[in-house]
């Protein structure tokens, strides 16, 4: 016997149920991009975050350094303040942007603090180096209190320097007023001092010798239209011109002597020192000279100046009085001391007992007329005699 008989057959009645349908296939998975927002979305943050931790940082160190500076400034450290608010105020780039107002704000903490020490060095006397500080100030919100400021350090300087006599230092300082901040209220009343200072320093230059000075300036004194410095100015130019005629009188400065004091004379006409310009003006000078021969010798001789000429016929001529005598010496050398203005005076030398003189044929008039004018000695240098 088959130890392993195949198995019956299987018969319609005895099969098995129907096996159940296929499950449908699932369809093929779509392939969708990547999504990277979350990650986009989280690096902003992290950019956002640091820059306002940085921008909170930097308003932090910001507001520091301005607290540290005004405390500098405060101690009178001013330099060092300024440094400070001009770092900040140069810093640029986003922080700049995250933070517009504070370097504006030290931009005007800087220039708040160059006028604070401006001011603490004009107390101290060291006036050039607050001017120069105020003139540094160019914020609009600043600069019309730093002119004013420093209109009114240079005005008190002025002032000072007046009550002390020193009038070139006084004017020097109002003309910087004029110059840098006219439209102040400082610089109104500077143009009212300087034609005072200028009287005061016009009558030191009087005293000190310098006359023809102290006239400049006292002309142009009157032209300023100033009641106080007008009187100053006309109870001192008499003095003034008659100094000045006087002391350009003694440099040989004949000319310019005789319009100075023929302008004391006609302006101050009854004033003392018009008077002794008058005298000045009328005085007799010296005639000199020296009489040679055409050969060049020199002649010793009487010589005499002749007031008055007349031409006579046959070549002669006829002198009249006053004369004026003198007497060449050795060289040739002689000198009339005291010839009244005026003129012509007619030379003549005496020879052989008759006084003769060169006369011009073209003319028949004297050949060496002398004239005698104010102030200004003669000089005939070589009278050549006929042979």
């Amino acid at each position: 016997m088959d130890p392993h008989p195949e198995p019956p057959p299987l018969t319609t009645s005895a099969a098995w149920p129907p096996l159940p349908a296929a499950p449908p296939a699932w369809p093929e998975p779509v392939e969708y991009p990547a999504r990277r927002w979350p990650v986009v979305l989280l690096a902003i943050c992290v950019i956002l975050a640091a820059a306002t931790g940085v921008t909170l940082g930097a308003t932090t160190s910001t507001s520091s350094s301005s607290s540290t500076a005004s405390s500098l400034a405060a101690d009178g450290q001013y330099a060092k303040a300024i440094a400070i608010d001009e770092a900040i105020a140069g810093r640029g780039g986003p922080l700049d942007a995250l933070n517009p107002g504070a370097a504006g704000a030290a931009r005007t903490a800087a220039q708040e603090t160059r006028m604070a020490w401006a001011a603490a060095l004009g107390k101290k006397g060291s006036v050039d180096v607050a001017v120069s500080l105020y003139r540094s100030v160019t914020a609009p919100s600043l600069h019309m209190r730093a002119l004013d400021a420093l209109a009114a350090l240079l005005l008190t300087t002025a002032s000072a320097d007046a009550g002390r006599a020193q009038y070139p230092n006084a004017i020097q300082r109002l003309t910087e007023i004029a110059t840098i901040a006219p439209a102040t209220p400082a610089g109104a009343q500077a143009a009212r001092q300087l034609p005072v200072d200028q009287a005061g320093e016009a009558g030191q230059l009087v005293t000190a010798g310098r006359a023809a000075d102290a006239v400049a300036i006292l002309q142009i004194v009157l032209t300023e239209a100033s009641a106080q410095a007008t009187r100053t100015a006309i109870n001192l130019l008499p003095a003034a011109l008659l100094a000045a005629g006087q002391q350009e009188l003694a440099q040989d400065s004949y000319h310019e002597a005789v319009q100075t004091l023929r302008q004391l004379v006609t302006t101050f006409p009854s004033t003392a020192e018009a008077a002794e310009a008058a005298a000045m003006l009328a005085a007799p000078q010296v005639v000199s000279g020296t009489l040679v021969m055409h050969s060049g010798v020199p002649i010793s001789a009487r010589v005499r100046l002749s007031s008055n000429y007349k031409a006579e016929p046959g070549g002669m001529y006829q002198t009249s009085a006053p004369f004026y005598y003198a007497t060449a010496d050795n060289a040739g050398d002689f000198s009339f001391s005291s010839v009244p203005i005026g003129g012509p005076y007619v030379l003549e030398v005496l020879s052989n007992g008759n006084w003769t003189t060169l006369i011009n044929p073209s003319s028949n008039q004297p050949a060496n007329p002398v004239n005698v004018t104010a102030l200004v000695p003669v000089d005939l240098t070589f009278v050549v005699l006929s042979p």
